[in-house]
């Protein structure tokens, strides 16, 4: 069992992010190795460009402001109390919707590996 003080992780930007803040809650830096859960926050603006996580699902459930999506077809905005799922091989880019940051939890079953 562990207590973490997610206020107190250190913040990652992904490859490909654009102002979005990650702390990591659960994956291979806490000893998760089946699932990683990140604490985000992306800037008004902020976002990341089109990619493809080829071998993961990924879900971001929204705790408060919204973010667009897109799968280069069709374009949403997800709301706070909703989440998006994204199954593996499912191209997506996420940005801020630019009225406001957005806080959300991103789970991506397995972990991606971080080069």
């Amino acid at each position: 069992m562990k207590i973490l003080n997610v206020a107190s992780l250190p913040t990652f930007i992904p490859p490909k992010h654009n102002e979005v803040f990650i702390r990591e809650i659960c994956g291979p830096n806490t000893g998760c190795d089946k699932v990683a859960i990140g604490y985000a926050v992306m800037l008004a603006n902020g976002g990341a460009e089109m990619h493809v996580h080829e071998a993961s699902d990924h879900v971001f459930y929204v705790l408060a402001g919204e973010l667009k999506v897109t799968d280069g077809k069709e374009t949403h905005i997800v709301s706070a109390g909703q989440s998006l799922l994204v199954p593996a091989g499912e191209p997506h880019a996420v940005t801020g919707a630019g009225r406001m940051d957005c806080q959300y939890l991103n789970i991506t079953t397995p972990p991606p590996v971080r080069k």
